[in-house]
């Protein structure tokens, strides 16, 4: 009698383990649920609105002259300069931003000071770094390279997914399908999975290779 019931005890907890086991690799393979890293955000050191940057719309900001603002439409390229040619789409250092922002910009503008004491413009303690934090995050055996992915994109915009505000030209036409409409975003998060199971679809669904060394590299 005791060896039955021992038998369907270990049955029974051998099929909870799979099922936990099936939604974990569901989760990271397919679509996974907030805690395992979707839609996931950070507070920087300094807040960057891609709205004001990007966004080619009418924006709900007033400007310190008092008029309401318009997005400046920035091309993604124009901070990003290795995303139409490398894997990585890149950082701007903090000088490039005050070549605009030494000039533009009220004085007491707080996020302001910040990066103009990172790029020496005030204070005294020299250039400093900003510690971005990276928001959208790959596994380390995932190699994803930005230029064919673009180039594929903006020779073929049928494929595009979603929409950039108000842009259509240019890189910025194309990032929605995986970043979204970061042009429409104050902080910027992660709105797509980016789980293998996305990657592989996409790569069927464009006739694109789904071997392994294609991401594993």
């Amino acid at each position: 009698m005791l060896v039955p019931v021992l038998a369907i005890g270990g049955l029974g907890v051998m099929a909870v383990m799979g099922v936990v086991a099936a939604f974990l690799i569901t989760g990271w393979i397919g679509q996974p649920v907030p805690v395992l890293g979707f839609e996931q955000t950070y507070d920087q050191p300094i807040d960057f609105p891609h709205t004001v940057h990007a966004s080619l719309l009418h924006l709900d900001r007033v400007a310190a002259d008092g008029q309401k603002m318009d997005g400046l439409g920035l091309d993604c390229t124009f901070c990003h300069r290795t995303v139409t040619t490398q894997a990585n789409a890149g950082i701007p250092p903090v000088g490039f931003c005050a070549t605009c922002h030494q000039v533009i910009g009220a004085a007491d503008n707080v996020q302001l000071t910040i990066l103009r004491d990172a790029a020496d413009i005030i204070g005294d303690d020299g250039p400093q770094p900003v510690n971005w934090q990276r928001v959208h995050r790959l596994p380390d055996h995932v190699r994803f390279v930005h230029e064919p992915h673009i180039r594929y994109l903006t020779q073929n915009p049928a494929k595009v997914k979603g929409t950039t505000d108000g842009v259509t030209q240019g890189a910025s036409g194309v990032c929605s399908t995986c970043h979204g409409n970061v042009a429409a975003m104050q902080q910027v998060e992660q709105v797509e999975s980016l789980k293998m199971g996305q990657c592989v679809d996409c790569h069927r669904d464009n006739a694109a290779p789904t071997d392994c060394v294609a991401c594993h590299h």
